[in-house]
C-alpha cells in the first residue's frame, strides 16, 4: 500500500461519523446537523452584500461604478478613507473573485522609499509608493467560492489594524495635517 493510500485510509478511519462534506454555492446556507449555526458565505459577486456588512460593522460604505463598469466601495476608518476594489472579474464585472482593501495618503512632497522600510517583510498587508511618491497600503483577499461572514469581518478588522499601523509608520496626520490628506 502506498503512503498516500495509507494516509487516506487512516484519515477516513479517524474521521468522526458526524462529519459531513458539503458542496455549497457562494451565498447559500450550509445545512449542518451538528447543531452549529448555518453560515452564509460572502463572496465578491455581490458588492451590496459586502457594503451591508461594512455598514453593520459601523463603517461608511458607498458603492461607486467606474466608467469601465468596475465596481468599488468607498469607506472610512477613523479619519482615513479606504476602498474595496473587485478583481479577477468577468468582462462585465458580474462575477469577481478577489477583493483588495486599499488606502492611500496624498503628501505634498514625494516620500522617500525608506518611509515603508521593511513593512512588506513583517506585515500581512503590502505597502508601496505610487508614481507620485504617495504611500499606499493594500490587502487582497481571495473570495472565490465564498468565505464566512465572520471570516470577512475578521479580515476587515485585520485591514483596519494594518492601516492604523501604516498611518503611524508614515507619520500621516502626525503634525503634518496641512501637508497630507487621505486620497
Amino acid at each position: 500500500m502506498k503512503l498516500s493510500s495509507c494516509i487516506l485510509a487512516f484519515s477516513l478511519a479517524v474521521l468522526p461519523a458526524s462529519a459531513q462534506f458539503t458542496n455549497s454555492m457562494p451565498g447559500t446556507l450550509v445545512d449542518q446537523e451538528d447543531g452549529a449555526p448555518d453560515r452564509k458565505l460572502v463572496d465578491a459577486r455581490d458588492p451590496e452584500a459586502i457594503a451591508r456588512i461594512l455598514r453593520e460593522q459601523g463603517y461608511e460604505a458607498a458603492i461607486e461604478k467606474q466608467e469601465n463598469g468596475a465596481v468599488e466601495i468607498q469607506s472610512k476608518s477613523g479619519h482615513a478613507n479606504f476602498w474595496l476594489y473587485f478583481h479577477a472579474c468577468t468582462p462585465h464585472f458580474t462575477e469577481c473573485e478577489i477583493i483588495t482593501f486599499s488606502s492611500g495618503f496624498d503628501f505634498e512632497t514625494a516620500q522617500l522609499p525608506d518611509i515603508i522600510g521593511n513593512w512588506n517583510a513583517t506585515r500581512f498587508s503590502k505597502a508601496y509608493l505610487d508614481a507620485d511618491g504617495d504611500p499606499f497600503v493594500e490587502f487582497s483577499v481571495n473570495m472565490k467560492d465564498g468565505v464566512t461572514r465572520e471570516n470577512f469581518v475578521d479580515t476587515l478588522d485585520w485591514f483596519t489594524m494594518e492601516m492604523s499601523a501604516f498611518i503611524e509608520r508614515i507619520g500621516w496626520n502626525a503634525g503634518l495635517a496641512e501637508q497630507a490628506q487621505p486620497i
